[in-house]
């Protein structure tokens, strides 16, 4: 299943992205993990947090 992201519009496959839990945007890869090693996080069980909210650029 693919879907676009809502800060860059690149089309990506929601495996590869997905939904961040305090502001509730759908995103690329790039924009809610940033990094291979927060991407690594999240999958043992850290929160969904995109890079934006993570950096409080960002407010739900």
């Amino acid at each position: 299943m693919a879907t676009d992201c809502d800060v860059c519009g690149v089309r990506f496959d929601l495996v590869s992205g997905g939904v961040c839990t305090r502001c509730k945007k759908i995103l690329c890869a790039r924009h809610l993990h940033g990094s291979f090693f927060r991407r690594l996080l999240v999958d043992l069980g850290a929160p969904s947090v995109c890079v934006a909210c993570r950096s409080g650029g960002a407010r739900a």
